[in-house]
């Protein structure tokens, strides 16, 4: 990977970065995830909301140097232009007028059907083999209830990850750091997966806790990115919002 100094910008690697963006499930899903976060009724979706916090996510895909299919980039011009839309004065208000939220509306309901269908279909093939529970604490003398840890989505990982960016890189001085990385993605993800390996699980943000720089924040997420795409890692947590938990799973690919 090419030398770089931390918080100079997205990491630019000599090829097109590993971590592609299919890993996620794509526009639709990131839409519903919003709409799902802000507690919104999806036949009243607040556009101007939605559209900046969706921007972000691009953005932050950016400093990420994922690659960001053109769907994505589509589904963001829609959301800028029914904005648009909706900002315009209306002197009248025909009855019949419609809503011009109403397509893409359409498009998550129906989206939203396939994606129950598929889960429901996939359903007895994962029970219990993406459920951990997390065993009771061997000093406790009492009797601790067992917890169960669900998966956690991918766009809340991203998140997770955008809120810890956030506060640390305040902590690095842009202009005064002029130290050259020169550690690559594949040694980054060898460091992190012996790590994960050795503890067999590890709170999210302890991950990133020992990383000295914006560089070394980023290179940390996209080899995390990258075990899970492989199945080596899973994330889990006991309920959406809580604490992310990342569990090792085997070296499938290594």
């Amino acid at each position: 990977m090419k030398n770089q100094i931390p918080g100079a910008g997205p990491l630019e690697p000599k090829e097109p970065c590993v971590i592609k963006i299919n890993l996620f499930e794509g526009p639709l899903d990131l839409l519903l995830h919003l709409i799902k976060k802000n507690e919104m009724d999806i036949y009243d979706i607040k556009v101007a909301a939605i559209t900046e916090q969706y921007i972000e996510y691009l953005e932050l895909m950016k400093v990420l140097n994922l690659e960001v299919a053109g769907d994505y980039l589509v589904i963001a011009a829609e959301l800028s232009l029914i904005k648009s839309k909706m900002l315009l004065p209306k002197p009248v208000i025909e009855e019949d007028e419609d809503d011009p939220r109403a397509e893409l509306v359409k498009r998550l309901l129906e989206y939203q059907v396939y994606k129950d269908a598929a889960s429901d279909l996939l359903g007895g093939e994962v029970l219990g083999r993406d459920v951990f529970k997390r065993e009771p604490d061997r000093e406790d003398l009492g009797i601790e209830e067992e917890v169960e840890l669900v998966p956690v989505n991918l766009w809340s990982l991203i998140e997770a990850f955008r809120e810890f960016y956030d506060r640390r890189k305040e902590l690095w001085a842009e202009d005064l750091t002029f130290i050259i990385e020169e550690i690559t993605l594949d040694e980054k993800l060898e460091q992190v997966v012996n790590r994960i390996r050795t503890l067999g699980e590890i709170g999210f943000e302890r991950l990133f806790t020992e990383c000295k720089s914006k560089f070394d924040l980023v290179i940390t997420f996209l080899s995390l990115l990258e075990l899970i795409r492989m199945d080596t890692v899973q994330i889990v947590g006991e309920s959406p919002g809580s604490s992310m938990i990342i569990v090792y799973s085997g070296d499938n690919h290594f």
